[in-house]
């Protein structure tokens, strides 16, 4: 899922309000680092939706608990558990939400590469309707409550020198490099999207960006059109995401069930 998604998971589960208390705001940078990183050229996804924290890195950086909740919101909507399923599953085989979803999705996949003199295959339709799908939802939420979208960018804005040295050292821990390569990282979203990094831009034309790089096709004022009628096409047919968010609530709950030092991987995007 993208960012409004798990923003949204994340905020019922704490019991926040349309603003998180500011002591809890930074763990809503925390909840998206494995798909902000990755944004910019220090990390790869496959680095990122990874949780294999050394001995004792919880206990001097709890907040890391809340990278390990994205990775197992990932898992359960690409397989309807908290755990990755098998390696060799086929994206029919996968059982979560944005996979189940985007198999109604494929036929306005397929046209739509189509247009864009791109034929996809079954399996390869499949993976990108399930893509659709994450964006759909990201931006039904934000059509829905304006709200989800400014907790991410106030978080970001709000954070202290002291939390941002935090977080750069617990990912630094995490994920095994230099705090300093985790502090280049910082503003790769903005770089990624551009002029489209905004809070009213971002989650339908920014999103197009995402479909066309996947496509390998050219971010032209054409193709950004025909990607931005996709997404408003598949926003029509994921009313029921509330349920999904409802469900991963409850699956998480519990978190003595998921929020220890255990590693975890999740699909990478």
């Amino acid at each position: 899922m993208l960012t409004n998604c798990h923003t949204l998971i994340l905020r019922r589960l704490l019991g926040h309000g349309e603003a998180p208390p500011a002591r809890e705001r930074d763990l809503y940078v925390y909840n998206i680092t494995p798909d902000s990183l990755p944004l910019s050229r220090e990390f790869r996804a496959r680095e990122t939706h990874v949780f294999a924290p050394p001995p004792g890195a919880l206990a001097r950086y709890p907040k890391l608990v809340w990278v390990k909740c994205h990775i197992v919101v990932d898992n359960f909507c690409h397989y309807g558990a908290p755990a990755k399923a098998g390696a060799s599953l086929t994206p029919a085989e996968k059982g979560g939400y944005t996979y189940r979803r985007g198999a109604d999705l494929i036929p306005l996949v397929r046209d739509f590469g189509r247009r864009l003199g791109a034929e996809l295959g079954p399996e390869e339709a499949h993976y990108l309707a399930h893509v659709l799908v994450e964006i759909a939802v990201d931006y039904r939420i934000y059509a829905d409550d304006r709200s989800v979208a400014l907790i991410l960018s106030g978080a970001r804005a709000a954070m202290s020198g002291e939390q941002r040295r935090e977080y750069a050292e617990g990912l630094a821990l995490l994920y095994g490099c230099d705090p300093a390569k985790v502090e280049r990282s910082q503003g790769a979203p903005a770089r990624f999207y551009g002029a489209l990094y905004g809070v009213d831009s971002l989650y339908l034309e920014g999103r197009t960006k995402i479909i066309l790089r996947k496509l390998r096709q050219p971010y032209s004022e054409a193709n950004i059109g025909q990607a931005r009628e996709l997404i408003l096409a598949a926003a029509e047919r994921v009313e029921d995401y509330g349920d999904f968010v409802g469900a991963a609530v409850a699956m998480l709950a519990d978190r003595s069930a998921w929020a220890g030092e255990g590693s975890l991987a999740a699909e990478a995007q």
